[in-house]
């Protein structure tokens, strides 16, 4: 879904009050959404409630955010605050939850098998960068964002994102060449 599309989504969300057009949002970023809250909060059950609470308060709000442009990026942005409200709340009593916990690699034979245990290792690697490193490489890289779009959301400079990406690509190659060379 395009820039363009959410857009008319959004215009038809806040005009005619359309609950399909919402529900369509919803289930378009609700995913992305919760990997990128995830990353910050730092469990998934913390950021699936973060990113169902700022839907609702979008729905409730939809008349005073009519203004809002870029939906996109007012999600990132509402989602990156109420992570760092939830952390902040949160501090004393971090838990992480079972799924955080890395599954050994499966063996296997098959080219699709071993493409799902090369992607499995891959994203291993990829939950091993520095927090800030992750969210930059997940929203540059899967979430198709811009530099300067990135550095907006989580407020620091475009220099900053580009560094940061630059040291997730770099350390991401080093695991693909050690996968590819492996030590014995």
């Amino acid at each position: 879904m395009g820039d363009a599309e959410v857009n008319a989504l959004w215009r038809s969300v806040c005009g005619a009050d359309d609950q399909s057009a919402f529900r369509t949002l919803f289930d378009y970023f609700y995913n992305r959404l919760v990997c990128f809250a995830a990353d910050l909060a730092g469990t998934r059950e913390a950021a699936e409630e973060i990113v169902s609470d700022v839907f609702v308060q979008l729905w409730k709000n939809r008349r005073q955010t009519v203004g809002v442009i870029r939906l996109k990026t007012y999600l990132y942005t509402a989602v990156r605050h109420r992570s760092y409200n939830y952390i902040r709340d949160h501090q004393r009593h971090r838990w992480l939850g079972l799924d955080s916990i890395a599954e050994p690699a499966e063996t296997a034979i098959q080219p699709s098998l071993e493409w799902k245990e090369l992607q499995q290792q891959l994203d291993a690697a990829v939950d091993r960068l520095s927090p800030q490193c992750r969210t930059v490489f997940r929203m540059v890289r899967e979430e198709g964002f811009k530099y300067k779009e990135v550095a907006a959301i989580l407020d620091v400079s475009p220099r900053t994102v580009e560094t940061q990406l630059a040291r997730a690509v770099a350390r991401l190659r080093e695991v693909l060449q050690a996968m590819q060379h492996p030590v014995r």
